[in-house]
């Protein structure tokens, strides 16, 4: 089986965007599967919601961040990108990083040039470190794509637009290009003229973030394409959809009990199964277990997948 890494490289080569969903579990990333996803994004803003209930805002460490990405790989065949928000910590921690992103099971993941601890690349308050010592991470990871997994994808993001301006910004990603990273990620460019120059001026596959409310205007795959990105993420939209969809049901069944009026926004019981493989498990059964086994867990019952 090829490695995910050559799967997500394939993706990059060939014509055509990359539509690639941010998930920040085990089942948002089977269901963005299930609906014909290529790849999904890992989204450590999505990891600190749901692990948490706390922002983004670098409060979790880099166990929890590969454990996270490890459950997401797991539940899926397609690739994963992994958030690997600042390689937590210098040069040194982010050989790790790449190392153990690569056990999880990632395809790639992107490390970013901001101060720990970073918050999300849409939100205020946001430092960066030296040029320089981003580049040195970049070695440092690449140095570690080299020697764990070659095909693994190293993208470099960058946070400077709202710190030191889009110049700074476009700078750094050249630089990181000339360096020989993968994949370049500006991150939350404010204008539709600063996304232009990004696609015109970066001579590398792009990234574009789009989040519902973000600084970055939202814009559609065809236009996104257009401006020369090749990878795009609409990054929260899972994340959102699910909390808004359980906060509405939850506080209809707080208010009026449970009761067959908001079924048309659940799945049934028959099909979360599929969505969780219960059938895949089942056929195990059938195949490892011995039939008395079977015959005294299911007695009385028909088979069927739940």
């Amino acid at each position: 089986m090829a490695s995910k890494g050559k799967v997500l490289r394939a993706l990059l080569q060939r014509p055509g965007l990359i539509v690639a969903p941010g998930v920040y579990d085990a089942l948002s990333a089977r269901i963005c599967e299930m609906v014909g996803f290529e790849a999904v994004s890992h989204s450590g803003y999505g990891t600190a919601a749901v692990t948490l209930g706390r922002p983004d805002i670098g409060l979790l460490d880099m166990t929890e961040m590969v454990r996270q990405v490890g459950a997401v790989a797991g539940a899926v065949e397609i690739p994963v990108l992994g958030d690997a928000d600042t390689g937590f910590g210098n040069a040194v921690n982010v050989h790790r990083t790449v190392q153990e992103y690569i056990r999880a099971g990632a395809a790639g993941l992107f490390i970013e040039d901001q101060l720990m601890p970073k918050r999300c690349g849409h939100m205020r308050g946001k430092q960066v470190i030296s040029m320089p010592e981003m580049l040195g991470k970049l070695r440092a990871a690449m140095d570690a794509r080299t020697e764990f997994d070659p095909d693994f994808v190293i993208m470099c993001r960058i946070d400077a637009i709202a710190v030191n301006g889009f110049e700074d910004a476009l700078a750094r990603a050249k630089a990181a290009v000339d360096l020989g990273v993968d994949m370049i990620f500006v991150e939350a460019p404010e204008t539709r003229e600063q996304m232009e120059r990004v696609g015109r001026e970066i001579k590398a596959p792009l990234m574009l973030n789009l989040i519902e409310g973000g600084k970055t205007p939202l814009t559609t795959y065809r236009e996104a394409e257009e401006m020369g990105f090749k990878y795009v993420v609409p990054a929260l939209t899972a994340l959102f959809a699910a909390a808004k969809g359980m906060y509405d049901v939850m506080r209809r069944v707080r208010e009026e009990g449970v009761s067959d009026k908001y079924l048309d926004r659940l799945f049934t019981f028959q099909e979360f199964a599929q969505v969780v493989h219960l059938d895949r498990f089942r056929q195990m059964e059938e195949r490892y277990l011995p039939s008395e086994v079977l015959e005294e867990r299911y007695r009385g019952e028909k088979r069927s997948i739940v």
